[in-house]
């Protein structure tokens, strides 16, 4: 009986301690000071799900893009990725796992085998700056990265001002560049702010 009961205790313990370490960042993205719709990311230590849902009016034009990318990970790795984008019109579904020594990504348009340790632009992990190589949930891209911190400054977080770490990303495929991005973090290396071109403004995100 007694063993029981401790196996019980055990049980309520884990519930605990991976609610304790789930974690979610939602953030407004805004462009042209309006904002557009949510990024949401939701994380514990073995999955997360990143959802994004725009809706950009431009000129003449209404602009939508939704994002939903599902992943697992094992000590900071890449194991599992199905991802759907739907950017205004434009379709592309990713999904990939890890198999023998291997990380096998599949989309509509290609199939391509990468190294086991794989991680994705996973924002919410600093060890990303770290990163050399970087795979893209959007379209299966395998990028060089290369990381610059620019300066230390202060930002407005949730009503306080914060200081934070200013970065800059920068992804490449053969030699061309593919995107930039600047990322925020404060002093714990907690991740609080994003801003990424278009061609018609930057996009900011807003922790909300």
């Amino acid at each position: 009986m007694a063993s029981k009961k401790i196996a019980y205790l055990l049980s309520l313990l884990l519930i605990i301690s991976e609610n304790i370490m789930a974690q979610e960042w939602k953030f407004d993205a805004i462009l042209n000071d309006k904002v557009i719709g949510q990024h949401v990311f939701e994380v514990d230590d073995k999955k997360s799900v990143s959802s994004a849902d725009f809706h950009i009016e431009f000129m003449f034009m209404d602009i939508y893009y939704k994002h939903e990318s599902k992943e697992s990970w094992s000590q900071g790795c890449l194991t599992k990725i199905k991802s759907e984008t739907n950017d205004d019109g434009d379709k592309n579904q990713v999904n990939g796992f890890l198999d023998n020594n291997q990380f096998l990504i599949k989309t509509i348009k290609i199939n391509q085998s990468l190294p086991p340790c794989v991680m994705t632009f996973a924002y919410w992990n600093p060890k990303i700056l770290k990163e050399l190589k970087l795979l893209n949930s959007q379209n299966a891209e395998w990028l060089d990265v290369e990381t610059t911190l620019i300066k230390q400054e202060s930002m407005l977080v949730k009503g306080q001002n914060v200081m934070t770490n200013h970065y800059v990303l920068k992804g490449t495929k053969e030699g061309r560049e593919r995107l930039v991005i600047d990322l925020w973090y404060d002093e714990k290396m907690n991740w609080v702010g994003l801003k990424s071109p278009t061609p018609i403004g930057d996009i900011f995100y807003k922790l909300i």
